[in-house]
């Protein structure tokens, strides 16, 4: 493989630039061929085997408390780690009527509701077996929610609430695949574009990823609801006649497979699968970002099949050609609140992603100049671009609550074994303490509240010593609308300040989305604010 340099987004969005033709072919099957592989990662890190004889695990959510809930993609079992063992209720349940057939077809995603455990919710992303549908349900847990005995959990399939159950699938692949909560207590679901490529670009539910709001629900089974009763404020097409467009943030992806929310600004980070030439990671920091498919693979420009209008580039993609690849994005490293233990302070914000054929494992870091690039090399990585290797058939990734960085690895092929949950671990030592007692100017960021907001929000940042900084407001076009603290040196206190929902000439703005960016020691962070009226 040939990596190519990345695209970069500067400022918000940027159109695409190259023109070059490919030759389309038919996309790779998802199952792996046999191989055996060693896993590599730097000095400093050890990878470690949490559990094994699984059957295809291929997605994983955690429970506030530090359980961890993960899924089969065959089986169909959601399953559940306490402890580091499994639960002794096992499986959670098999969910029902989940078609398998397909390659890519199957139980694929899972989420918890935010609200748990008041709300004690799972959801789940699947092939319909009794329909020729892809559908978004809601399971109602029971057990032990609160974790005050064995945390054994369980759930009943007559709970099943229905969310979205007509979303078409026609071919066994290109499904997407996802479900995660984002910081905004919406729920953001992938579907790919079914193998209708031009799909992508229609503002259909192909080759998207929704936003939803699940806090209306009743509760009980059911479903699905009218449109209007998940439609979040703030979705970017709220005059489009098609009430499946109401619920698109983002759109023009092949098959979105694997995207990670960053808990810091709540931007989408996407791994995109390509057909024959280009794997690509798509940031969506903001809604109504069209990345271009099938106009664009990547950098690349495609014998035009149908238009794709202001598509932005990719913030990173690669050479796929010669060979069988799928990308698969880890998102974002944060360090968990509170957390006394983790990777080391220059691994904050860096983005992990991993190819599951071809089994190298990257890590992309701000340029500086507003773009992402590779990392320079660590000693003891496995080469100079590829940060560890031996991770193929990896279909997820989360950071745990102590830090480390959790992964599930499905095939029974490239190391002769079942079903993997593993960990990176960062190993004891002077650069793994906590992130904020390290230099990193002293600063320290809280999170907007309340969220959503109904016209004043709470914005305050905590500063150890004298730091130059800004706090400015922006629009989902990327517009200035309100300048809250203009650039200057601020003393070392706790700064609050408010935002009243109102622009720098007083009046007051609309419902919709908009961000808090901070400017601060040369660093930027930029938190959204979700406004409703």
């Amino acid at each position: 493989m040939i990596p190519r340099a990345f695209a970069r987004l500067s400022p918000l969005l940027r159109s695409r630039r190259l023109s070059f033709t490919l030759t389309l072919l038919v996309a790779a099957a998802w199952v792996p061929a046999p191989a055996r592989c060693q896993i590599v990662v730097p000095d400093g890190f050890s990878d470690q085997l949490l559990i094994g004889g699984l059957d295809a695990p291929v997605g994983m959510a955690w429970l506030p408390d530090g359980r961890l809930l993960f899924i089969e993609q065959n089986s169909r079992r959601i399953r559940l780690l306490v402890n580091g063992a499994l639960a002794s209720t096992d499986p959670v349940v098999t969910v029902d009527d989940v078609r398998t057939s397909g390659g890519e077809q199957g139980l694929l995603g899972i989420a918890v509701d935010p609200g748990w455990p008041a709300r004690p919710y799972v959801y789940v992303h699947c092939d319909n077996q009794s329909a020729q549908t892809i559908r978004v349900s809601r399971y109602t847990v029971t057990g032990d929610l609160g974790f005050t005995g064995n945390g054994a959990l369980a759930i009943g399939t007559s709970s099943r609430y229905d969310l979205i159950n007509d979303v078409p699938d026609v071919a066994s692949n290109h499904n997407g695949g996802t479900l995660r909560f984002g910081t905004d207590g919406m729920l953001y679901a992938s579907f790919g574009e079914d193998a209708d490529k031009c799909a992508a670009q229609d503002k259909s539910l192909h080759g998207v990823i929704l936003r939803l709001d699940v806090s209306r629900l009743p509760a009980g089974s059911g479903g699905p609801p009218p449109r209007a009763l998940i439609v979040p404020p703030g979705n970017p097409f709220p005059a489009m006649p098609d009430s499946n467009a109401l619920l698109i943030w983002a759109y023009g992806l092949r098959n979105p497979f694997r995207f990670q929310i960053d808990p810091m600004d709540n931007a989408l980070w996407i791994g995109d699968v390509g057909e024959d030439k280009r794997e690509e990671i798509d940031r969506a920091a903001m809604g109504g970002i069209n990345f271009g498919w099938p106009r664009w693979e990547g950098t690349l420009s495609n014998t035009p099949t149908c238009p794709a209008p202001g598509a932005v580039d990719p913030i990173y993609d690669y050479d796929r050609s010669g060979g069988t690849a799928a990308v698969i994005c880890g998102g974002a490293y944060r360090r968990p609140s509170g957390s006394a233990t983790g990777f080391p302070a220059n691994y904050e914000g860096d983005v992990f992603f991993n190819d599951y054929y071809f089994g190298f494992l990257r890590r992309l870091t701000p340029d500086g100049s507003g773009g992402w690039r590779i990392a320079d090399p660590v000693p003891g990585q496995a080469s100079s671009i590829n940060w560890g290797s031996g991770f193929q058939a990896v279909s997820d990734w989360s950071v745990g609550p102590a830090g480390s960085l959790w992964y599930v690895r499905q095939s029974l092929n490239f190391q002769g074994t079942s079903g993997q949950i593993r960990k990176i671990v960062a190993m004891s030592g002077p650069d793994t303490l906590p992130v904020d007692t390290l230099p990193r100017s002293g600063i320290e960021f809280a999170r907007p509240f309340p969220i959503p907001a109904r016209g004043a929000v709470n914005l305050s940042y905590t500063l150890s010593e004298p730091v130059r900084l800004s706090l400015k407001i922006y629009d989902s076009r990327g517009a200035l609308v309100r300048t809250l603290v203009p650039d200057g040196v601020q003393s070392a206190t706790r700064h609050d300040v408010l935002w009243l929902g109102i622009d720098d000439a007083g009046e007051d703005v609309p419902a919709g989305i908009y961000y808090a960016r901070y400017v601060a020691a040369g660093r930027d962070r930029s938190f959204m604010i979700p406004l409703i009226r």
